[in-house]
């Protein structure tokens, strides 16, 4: 985070800071609140009788929205996306992605952690039932992983967050495609074209006559509704917009005073996205239920143990690889304040991961639900396993060297550790 950027104590950076640590307990809340509510001895039923409730609203476009949690991810959350991009758009103003070779990093790293987690499942599972399950452990859950962050608070540098949050976003893409290609048969090509066109036309837009916040979120509608209508996740949307968003502009001419539509309209929906938006999405999909005989099924011990690993060793591994890669190639660098023990650390919580992984599983699987349910359990598993070592290498790793006065890892020619 550059100083510009950096927060004051009650400034309004400093309090969506702290509502970003308060929504990762609310997170975590909602989790426990989904786990009990799915596996509770006689209201568990509840729980997909309301999430799973049919709902069927916009005819053909959006044939994908059957149910009230379909309507949650791709709908909802495209409210958490737009603040995604939002905040991604800060940073490639004046923070960190404003180098171009510190923004290559988080965008080889998911690369990298997609790469790693496909060959690490596709090893285990190889020439058995679930082999067709290699894309289940690729994506990252943003909201999740940036909520695990949050929770370890000032151990955590600035630089890593922004990492990760730019890291997430590319994996988050590169998933979506690999659904798209490989496991969807309902991508509609014309409204694809038509979602792209639409996004030249706001860049455009916004590059030679300045187009205003409404102009883009009306844009970003139009892009959502597009993206639904070709298969593709929809919620990416939010990403769009948030990126398009004009950042600080002068009011009349270079005397005027200035104003930052931007950061305002972040200030605005951050709040409900981390305490409306967020907790909703949790409850709708961490509702994974646990019985006896999940491993009976031919091939579920290796979906599980596949899966498991995959988000574990894959992603940790993966991700590092292809940043160390980059770096010592010349080509990208990491943050100030962030050295590789730290990168290891977000990569690990990079492992954490339940939405488009359960949608590529449920593709993968469609006809041999025991497998995945297996997947479910390995998501959770790994999920779990990846927090806990995440948060370990980051209490060892301690502050960045930028919190405790010293220089950045991009200043030095040596990897430090």
């Amino acid at each position: 985070m550059s100083p510009a950027s950096s927060p004051s104590p009650g400034g309004p950076l400093a309090r969506f800071l702290r509502s970003d640590v308060a929504g990762s307990w609310v997170l975590v809340l909602a989790v426990g609140v989904a786990l009990a509510w799915s596996n509770g001895p006689w209201w568990s039923s509840s729980y997909d009788t309301l999430w799973l409730h049919p709902v069927h609203v916009g005819g053909r476009a959006f044939q994908d929205f059957t149910t009230v949690r379909d309507w949650v991810n791709g709908g909802l959350m495209a409210v958490f996306f737009l603040v995604v991009g939002l905040e991604i758009g800060r940073e490639r103003r004046h923070g960190d992605l404003a180098d171009t070779r510190t923004a290559v990093v988080p965008v080889a790293g998911a690369l990298g952690g997609m790469a790693g987690a496909g060959l690490v499942y596709a090893a285990v599972a190889h020439g058995g039932p679930g082999s067709s399950g290699w894309g289940i452990p690729m994506a990252t859950d943003i909201a999740f992983a940036l909520g695990a962050l949050a929770l370890l608070g000032r151990r955590v540098p600035p630089g890593l967050r922004v990492v990760l949050l730019t890291l997430a976003v590319a994996d988050d893409i590169g998933s979506v495609v690999v659904l798209a290609v490989f496991y969807s048969s309902r991508t509609a090509v014309a409204p694809l074209v038509a979602a792209v066109a639409v996004v030249l036309v706001l860049v455009a837009l916004r590059r030679f006559t300045g187009a205003s916040t409404a102009v883009v979120l009306v844009g970003g509608v139009v892009v959502w509704v597009l993206l639904a209508a070709g298969g593709v996740e929809p919620a990416l949307a939010g990403v769009v917009a948030g990126l398009l968003v004009p950042g600080v502009r002068r009011i009349a001419g270079d005397a005027g005073p200035t104003v930052d539509p931007a950061a305002r309209l972040e200030q605005r929906v951050a709040p409900w996205s981390a305490f409306v938006v967020l907790p909703l999405f949790a409850v709708a999909n961490a509702g994974i239920t646990f019985h006896t005989g999940i491993f009976g099924p031919p091939g579920a011990t290796a979906v599980f143990v596949g899966v498991a690993l995959a988000r574990v060793v894959g992603k940790l591994a993966g991700i590092t690889l292809a940043c160390l890669l980059v770096v010592r190639l010349g080509l990208g660098r990491l943050p100030d304040g962030v050295r590789w023990r730290h990168l290891a650390g977000g990569a690990a919580v990079a492992g954490i991961g339940f939405t488009v992984p359960l949608l590529i599983a449920e593709l993968a699987f469609v006809h041999d639900p025991p497998l995945v349910a297996a997947a479910e359990l390995g998501l959770f598993a790994g999920s779990a396993v990846a927090f806990a070592v995440g948060a370990a290498v980051l209490v060892w790793a301690g502050p960045g060297p930028a919190a405790a006065g010293g220089t950045g890892p991009g200043d030095e020619p040596r990897i430090p550790w």
